[in-house]
């Protein structure tokens, strides 16, 4: 570390009226020095750059009329002065009350003047600190008078610390039950030989109380129970300012409101007294209509090898998603989000099966449950994948409600009515093109520890889910799907930059055979979410003599990821993913070997607002030869799990 800090500043002499008589309408050159011992600038080494380190030189004050010219040696004195009694206030106001400001002014055989100013910081001052609290007994003022001492021994005497301790003991108050406590005395003493200052501090507590009823003022068509059931406090229980700012963001972050307040109601005048120690509570909120309209482009790369060899569509499609979406977070209908979604993938021109989707989905908070919300769904979508070239319409419905903070539950009810024209080893020798529908009741249990829902960096999260599905028009009546999928992300330092996160996810079909589980029921592996080095649904054996994937009826896959943060808008990635499809043994033809399918790659992530934009490049091990793409490079919205 240096020990001193040298700042020159070279300006131009002019007019000098000779050695005998005052120089008059002169400038100066000024050479300042700062010596370290253990000064502000020691703790911003490690923070700032040294061009930050001659911003904060420079507001001292002690150059600040330098570039004007001086018209006696008696007025450059009186400049100096002045200005270094400002860099003693400053010095003062960070705890250096022993610094020392010296200068000397010099005039060479030319007659350039010259002034040196040497500035000695010294050592910052401890804080010695005692409090006294006036309308409470010996006892209480023993306990947290010690509690408080031990608190703050290693502060420092600068004017900001010195006011952080007075808040936080008024903050420490605020959460045992006074919801009003006043400072009425804040002494420093200065004891410049042993280098401490002493803060005294007389503190009236005020009355101590439990929360009271709660007054809900609102606009109309918010529903107040929906306000209600976001406080954090019951009546009756002791005043706690942490439940109040808590309650606070809970309400802001439902995205309803554009302010809210909380404070207790003082008693009238009529009623000065607090009646069995019950202070009401106020909440005041106001309405926040946001209307956000989105479009993007997006490029996702291999994804879908066409199954007709006559189709005008070749193998290796690459494919690129617009999509728009229009957003209405709506405070006066309990909140809405209506969300629309179009989605195209345009192919060659002689391709008259293009994919492309609509989807239109409703969410509304309800407002009998903390945090819990019904979502309405409907879309009608058109796709052309490996396997097979499907047409789908469905309507859903889904209601999530919480267990606790972490823990939260799932039910819901889907209609679809299907088309599905695939290869025709898939259907026995029969007519290729088949239609189906499906009615399915989904249900789920989450419990989620992650810090973050796109971009997060620490905790795990574990989904189970079931779905039962009634299918008419198909080979079978029902099938029964599962799932379980774990996540966890391991920081590797305090400042979260390199994160280790981790991915196993298990699916199945229980019952009915794999020839009898329509193609676009079946689970495949690969993908932008799946192994990534890959294209949609082609990291699953291939059906000999068909060019096409099986599918299956059980999938185990797993990723694994080491995520740089390298400054505060760009990171990047190294990954690892493997899969495996089983349980789709066939009455009627063979399939490839089973084995695993692994990818390795890398990427790069730019951090926005609402969560980081992805770039990955994937490159497949054991690549089939004319099958798989020798590199996937992929896009999307927040990280890959």
């Amino acid at each position: 570390m240096l020990r001193f800090l040298s700042l020159i500043f070279v300006l131009s002499a002019v007019d000098v009226f000779g050695k005998d008589v005052e120089l008059r309408d002169f400038f100066y050159t000024v050479e300042l020095s700062i010596n370290k011992e253990s000064s502000v600038f020691d703790e911003m080494a490690e923070l700032i750059s040294e061009s930050e380190i001659r911003s904060e030189v420079k507001k001292l004050a002690v150059f600040s009329l330098q570039d004007k010219p001086v018209s006696s040696m008696t007025a450059l004195n009186d400049r100096l002065n002045r200005d270094i009694k400002t860099i003693n206030k400053n010095l003062h106001i960070h705890g250096y009350y022993n610094a020392k400001v010296k200068y000397d002014i010099r005039t060479d055989e030319e007659d350039l003047v010259q002034v040196f100013v040497n500035v000695d910081t010294r050592n910052k001052f401890a804080l010695n600190f005692s409090v006294k609290f006036a309308d409470q007994g010996e006892k209480f003022n023993r306990h947290y008078s010690e509690l408080l001492k031990g608190k703050f021994k290693s502060s420092k005497a600068s004017m900001s610390e010195i006011r952080s301790v007075i808040d936080e003991t008024l903050y420490l108050l605020k959460n045992i039950g006074f919801y009003k406590p006043q400072a009425t005395k804040k002494k420093v003493s200065i004891d410049y030989e042993n280098e401490i200052a002493s803060l005294d501090l007389e503190i009236v507590c005020g009355e101590n109380v439990n929360f009271g009823e709660t007054e809900i003022v609102s606009f109309e068509g918010i529903d107040e129970q929906f306000i209600r059931n976001r406080l954090k406090w019951n009546r009756g229980e002791i005043f706690n300012i942490d439940k109040v700012n808590s309650s606070i963001s809970d309400l802001k972050n439902t995205q309803i409101f554009s302010q809210v307040e909380i404070e207790p109601v003082e008693p009238t005048l009529q009623n000065n007294s607090l009646r069995g120690k019950l202070i009401p509570m106020c909440v005041k909120v106001e309405e926040d209509k946001k209307h956000m309209l989105d479009i993007g482009l997006m490029y996702k790369g291999v994804q879908n090898m066409n199954f007709k060899k006559e189709s005008q569509a070749k193998k290796g499609v690459k494919s690129v998603v617009a999509r728009a979406s229009w957003t209405r977070l709506n405070a006066f209908g309990n909140g809405e989000k209506l969300i629309f979604n179009a989605e195209g993938t345009p192919m060659r021109t002689s391709e008259k099966r293009v994919d492309y989707a609509f989807e239109a989905i409703l969410t509304q908070p309800d407002v009998f449950t903390k945090n819990a919300s019904m979502e309405y769904g409907i879309s009608h979508r058109q796709e052309l994948t490996n396997v097979f070239f499907k047409k789908n319409e469905s309507v859903d419905l889904k209601y999530t409600f919480p267990l606790s903070d972490i823990l939260f539950a799932g039910v819901g009810a889907m209609m679809e009515d299907n088309y599905v024209d695939s290869n025709q080893i898939f259907f026995s020798g029969r007519d290729v093109s088949h239609y189906y529908k499906a009615q399915a009741v989904p249900v789920s249990l989450t419990w989620d520890q992650t810090d973050s829902l796109l971009n997060p960096t620490s905790g795990f999260k574990f989904t189970g889910k079931g779905t039962w599905m009634r299918l008419s028009g198909a080979e079978v009546n029902s099938l029964k799907f599962y799932s379980f999928d774990f996540s966890s992300n391991h920081p590797l330092d305090k400042l979260k930059k390199n994160v280790l996160a981790f991915r196993i996810c298990k699916k199945g079909i229980f019952s009915a055979d794999i020839d009898r589980i329509p193609v676009d029921k079946r689970l495949y592996a690969g993908g932008i979410n799946s192994v990534r080095g890959y294209a949609n649904q082609m990291a699953t054996e291939l059906v000999k003599g068909a060019e096409v994937t099986m599918g299956g009826k059980s999938l185990l896959e797993f990723s694994t990821e080491y995520r740089r943060k390298i400054n505060q808008d760009w990171g990047a990635i190294a990954f690892f993913d493997g899969a495996k499809v089983y349980n789709n043994k066939s009455k009627y033809f063979e399939i490839e070997k089973k084995r695993w399918f692994f990818s390795i790659g890398v990427g790069m992530r730019y951090y926005t607002g609402i969560g980081p934009i992805r770039i990955d490049f994937a490159f497949p091990l054991h690549r089939r030869k004319g099958v798989d793409s020798k590199m996937q490079f992929v896009m999307g919205l927040g990280q890959s799990f």
